[in-house]
């Protein structure tokens, strides 16, 4: 089974918000501008991120990956607790202001 391939099925089997969230506004990035915004974030950011934006755009993050990046987030959007509204607004806000350092 290709690498890819494992990346889908896992994917398909992740929990993905179904309602709005505060992350809501990174559905509407470009994928290549997603992935500069939160490639150096720990897995414990990511995975959040990931379960808020959607199977198409997670799976487009994770193609471009390292492998050890790909199993830390995986493994994270898993085994970790679904995070609060609290939390994700506080990683929104960092990610917006990361956003309008860069312009």
């Amino acid at each position: 089974m290709k690498k890819n391939e494992i990346w889908r099925i896992a994917l398909l089997n992740a929990p993905f918000a179904q309602e709005a969230t505060p992350l809501g506004f990174l559905k509407e990035l470009e994928d290549e501008s997603l992935y500069n915004l939160i490639k150096d974030e720990p897995a414990a950011v990511i995975a959040p991120v990931l379960h808020c934006i959607g199977y198409d755009k997670s799976l487009s993050f994770l193609e471009k990956c390292r492998t050890q990046l790909q199993k830390d987030v995986l493994k994270a959007m898993y085994l970790g607790d679904l995070v609060d509204d609290g939390i994700l607004g506080v990683i929104a806000n960092a990610l917006r202001r990361k956003i309008e350092k860069k312009g």
